[in-house]
């Protein structure tokens, strides 16, 4: 047995099965037979597995500080899967994130264009780049100030948009791209604000969402105007229906610059090397030689065999 130790057992302990510490017993023909198990186990360095292994950290790190607003974010997901399985799981083929061992110990998260949630209803469209985006959210000329009411904003979004209902939720989510001060190490702030379309609401908007960015009027729609610095952030449309939260699926857009810093393959290999080097198989050519093959091409005659 390779990597173990074996030997059969008389006396006492000769009808002792299972196992204690790192040995285990079997009965065999009456006797009793203890082997030790293996312990060794390969170091995962391979560079496909480092591949995974880095960009997998970043999708963690998010969803380490989404969690607490993604509950029912994955409204189909098979019974087998939580909602973490399902969020590593549609984020592990977007561009990776790259971080070294030491800035995840340091509590490092890069904000990307992660999708947040899946489900049936339609997505909310987004349009523009950076700070000003607006959404395919109409609102039928409705300004948004300081007074507005929620029951004024849900009118605006319930009359003019088929997709939506009285009882409906619009939800923000924000994901802050900062840094510490003293580490240098990059970081996330997550926050999200939401609205139940309520035609009796005289809340005003602003008490509601606490001020935020993503409940303006830009250009007529729904959208997020003013500066939340480096970020990512989207909306989520939710219902209630026979007892479920149908969502929309959406994926956060990003206006981060900080981001492309922890992409690609300088990255990489800094986040890799972080890990230890990744493990190459030594009869496996590296290099792309040029010139003669094996055998020569025969202008080496002259002079004999030769040799290394």
């Amino acid at each position: 047995m390779e990597g173990a130790s074996m030997a059969i057992l008389n006396g006492l302990i000769r009808k002792m099965k299972g196992s204690a510490g790192q040995l285990t017993f079997k009965q065999v023909n009456g006797q009793t037979i203890v082997s030790e198990k293996v312990t060794a186990v390969a170091n995962p360095r391979t560079d496909a597995q480092m591949q995974t292994r880095t960009k997998f950290t970043n999708i963690i790190q998010m969803y380490r500080g989404i969690r607490p607003l993604l509950n029912y974010g994955f409204e189909a997901k098979p019974k087998t899967l939580s909602d973490y399985n399902m969020f590593v799981k549609v984020n592990m083929q977007r561009t990776p994130i790259y971080l070294t061992k030491q800035a995840v110990a340091g509590g490092a998260c890069i904000a990307t264009a992660y999708q947040i949630s899946q489900g049936s209803l339609p997505a909310i469209v987004l349009t523009g780049t950076g700070q000003n985006v607006k959404t395919d959210i109409r609102l039928g000329g409705e300004s948004i100030t300081s007074s507005t009411t929620v029951a004024q904003f849900s009118a605006a979004v319930v009359n003019n948009n088929a997709d939506y209902r009285y009882g409906d939720q619009i939800s923000f989510f924000l994901v802050k791209q900062l840094v510490n001060a003293e580490t240098g190490i990059p970081y996330c702030q997550f926050s999200a604000a939401k609205v139940i379309l309520d035609a009796a609401n005289e809340s005003t908007l602003a008490d509601v969402t606490g001020g935020s960015t993503g409940f303006k009027a830009v250009d007529g729609n729904l959208g997020h105007s003013g500066s939340d610095g480096d970020c990512a952030y989207t909306w989520v449309h939710t219902r209630k229906a026979d007892g479920k939260t149908l969502v929309s699926s959406q994926d956060l857009l990003v206006a981060n610059s900080k981001e492309s810093d922890y992409q690609g393959d300088n990255a990489y290999t800094l986040s890799k090397s972080s890990y230890g080097s990744s493990i190459e198989s030594f009869l496996v050519p590296d290099g792309n030689a040029t010139g003669a093959t094996a055998g020569g091409d025969g202008d080496d005659d002259e002079g004999g065999g030769g040799g290394l």
